[in-house]
């Protein structure tokens, strides 16, 4: 299932401008539609949604996240294995990552990915593409759904509480 706009969309664009793979069209203040062909269950368009109205492939509301908090791709240096590999760079539609040369050769390979974060929307395909785990998205995917989000969570029910105490007093 791929990711669903609400009925309550104002139309601000905001998701088309986000969308890596062109799957979210509609205009100017009219609700938008996801089309779930090209939909790769990024999450993009559900960061910048600011009605929060875009539901993901599991039915759950996207949170939406100031551009300080948007996710983007971390590199983890030690493992990136650099010009022997290169999936992540040639992968990503916003060429939002590079091979940068200036660091140390380690034996045939050399350089390592590097992010370029103004142009990162957080995609995951680089995440997805890599074989040594050496890149990953920040913030985890659960935490872009609006009830999962830890200023967000509910409390926990009073018959919970009471059940739980009971249970550890027993």
């Amino acid at each position: 299932m791929s990711y669903k706009i609400e009925d309550t969309c104002i139309g601000c664009t905001a998701c088309t401008k986000r969308c890596p793979t062109n799957a979210i069209s509609g205009e100017r203040k009219v609700i938008h539609v996801i089309d779930p062909e090209l939909c790769i269950d990024c999450g993009a368009c559900g960061v910048v949604c600011p009605v929060e109205c875009i539901l993901d492939d599991q039915g759950d509301v996207c949170r939406k996240f100031t551009p300080k908090e948007f996710p983007k791709a971390i590199v983890i240096e030690d493992s990136c294995i650099g010009s022997g590999c290169e999936l992540c760079i040639s992968i990503c539609p916003f060429d939002a990552l590079y091979l940068d040369t200036s660091v140390e050769k380690v034996g045939d390979f050399f350089g390592v990915a590097t992010v370029i974060e103004k142009r990162c929307t957080g995609c995951r395909l680089c995440e997805q593409v890599c074989g040594w785990e050496a890149i990953y998205i920040d913030p985890p995917r659960e935490i872009l759904k609006k009830r999962l989000h830890p200023s967000e969570e509910p409390a926990e029910e009073p018959q919970a509480v009471a059940a739980a105490t009971a249970e550890h007093e027993a």
